[in-house]
């Protein structure tokens, strides 16, 4: 993890002395390197779940140290498959923090069945979930979207490794994160007005997240939103 933007690279390798994939590329590289030189890995792929820099800064260095090949989310499109060795990884579409966005789900042999783990970028946290600032006009209804129709209808035991701070899983997320409940309709919105960026608005819901606090706002023209408590000014 990287100090300061706290967010995650993975090592996903199929065995010892087989292959391996590395996902996100903008944490520090050295703990990953002496990894795959312990376990004699061949690393075929470097495959992102999106393009911002704190999740690509040392995609190239990766790429030219291992000869592995970048899988960008530009290249790929929802289902599509990469493999390595005994690994598969299934891209989900999953915009709204930004597009293109893509989850990845991880396969060990067997892909007909549940994934071993879920790789879901910045669309769901432990205890909270992706901004939409980035996300276009409609970067609210694709979160929701890709939250609820694609990411927690997975398994409650699948692992979520999440593009910044600790893992979890689907099944703790179900129950615990305040910004999941309040989607799916189980915990009332508040009506505190604020403002946002200087753009008048209401408070639905403030609740922690890896970086002090996220908020989920209503402009005054009815657009919804996902943006970071510091954004918000409460009288």
């Amino acid at each position: 993890m990287h100090r300061a933007w706290l967010s995650n690279s993975f090592l996903v390798a199929d065995q010892p002395g087989g292959y391996g994939v590395i996902v996100d590329a903008g944490a520090p590289i050295e703990p990953l390197m002496g990894e795959i030189e312990k376990l004699d890995l061949g690393i075929s792929l470097v495959v992102l779940t999106h393009e911002h820099q704190d999740h690509t800064v040392h995609m190239v260095e990766l790429q030219e140290r291992y000869g592995a090949e970048p899988v960008t989310p530009s290249m790929v499109e929802h289902g599509f498959e990469v493999t390595s060795g005994r690994l598969t990884l299934r891209a989900l579409a999953t915009p709204g923090h930004c597009t293109p966005h893509f989850a990845w789900l991880g396969f060990t042999g067997d892909t007909s069945g549940a994934p071993d783990g879920v790789f879901t970028g910045d669309v769901l946290f432990k205890g909270s979930i992706g901004g939409t600032v980035n996300g276009g006009p409609n970067g609210f209804e694709e979160l929701k979207a890709s939250l609820l129709e694609q990411l927690l209808t997975l398994p409650p035991e699948t692992v979520v490794y999440p593009g910044h701070m600790l893992e979890t899983t689907i099944g703790r997320e179900l129950e615990h994160n305040p910004f999941v409940r309040a989607l799916r309709g189980e915990v009332e919105l508040g009506d505190e007005p604020v403002t946002v960026a200087g753009q008048d608005a209401t408070l639905l819901l403030i609740a922690p997240d890896y970086v002090g606090k996220k908020a989920w706002v209503r402009f005054a023209d009815g657009r919804d939103a996902i943006v970071g408590g510091g954004m918000v000014t409460r009288a």
